[in-house]
């Protein structure tokens, strides 16, 4: 018999590897459990089509982070998240490290995933830039691109069906809360109990199997930094 995977995928998103326990609350997430609101929803228009057309995965576990982690202490070997840390308010941030922590089992990594706020204000100064150059870049004012990159709010309200407004407004998931540059994210994980915290390249991990759970277009072309730390033996 196969072993439970030990290993967790926190705001997986549509990011399904085997080998992993993905995690996300998102509304797609739970709509994949629950295909009679799902199809209600969409005679009654109550939330984009375009959502709803978008299958998830039912083998997702249906969590908001928020809340704590649904796992025993040191039951995992491995913690994975990518672009979720910004979309929580700093304090939040703090606890879900301290859950992280606490799941690992001694030795387990915790591999984080962020927007780098350094290269963000490299790039408003002009020093360098974010991504693949596009042809609207030239038209774009520097001070817009900076907001949108830090994503702290969008351009305009949230619009469409009703149910959906509710759902954005109620949960205020989708925007940055906190952003993070290489020493500050490495701060909070030693402030959660993690050692050997550093930098590490897209891909260059201590996690087996990384390669099948991260993407590039969430790393390279400084679209995020990577960060490991371990929770050492010995810890409560």
């Amino acid at each position: 018999m196969t072993p439970p995977p030990r290993r967790l995928h926190l705001g997986c998103g549509q990011n399904i590897a085997p080998g992993w326990i993905h995690l996300d609350c998102s509304w797609n997430a739970w709509l994949a459990r629950h295909s009679f609101v799902r199809r209600v929803a969409g005679v009654l228009r109550l939330a984009p089509h375009h959502l709803l057309e978008n299958s998830w995965s039912r083998e997702i576990v249906v969590h908001d982070v928020r809340k704590g982690l649904p796992f025993p202490d040191r039951s995992m070997s491995a913690v994975y998240a990518s672009h979720l840390l910004e979309h929580l308010y700093l304090e939040q941030a703090r606890v879900l490290l301290r859950e992280c922590h606490r799941v690992l089992e001694p030795g387990g990594v915790l591999r984080l995933v962020v927007p780098d706020l350094r290269a963000i204000v490299a790039e408003y100064s002009g020093s360098t830039r974010i991504g693949k150059a596009s042809p609207h870049d030239s038209a774009t004012l520097a001070a817009d691109r900076f907001n949108r990159r830090l994503s702290m709010r969008p351009p305009a309200p949230v619009s469409g069906a009703l149910l959906y407004r509710i759902y954005s407004g109620w949960t205020d998931f989708h925007s940055h809360k906190w952003m993070y540059d290489a020493d500050s994210l490495a701060a909070y994980l030693r402030e959660a109990g993690f050692e050997e915290v550093g930098e590490k390249k897209f891909r260059e991990s201590l996690i087996e199997g990384i390669e099948l759970i991260e993407l590039p277009d969430r790393v390279l072309d400084g679209e995020g930094m990577c960060l490991e730390g371990i929770r050492p033996a010995g810890t409560r």
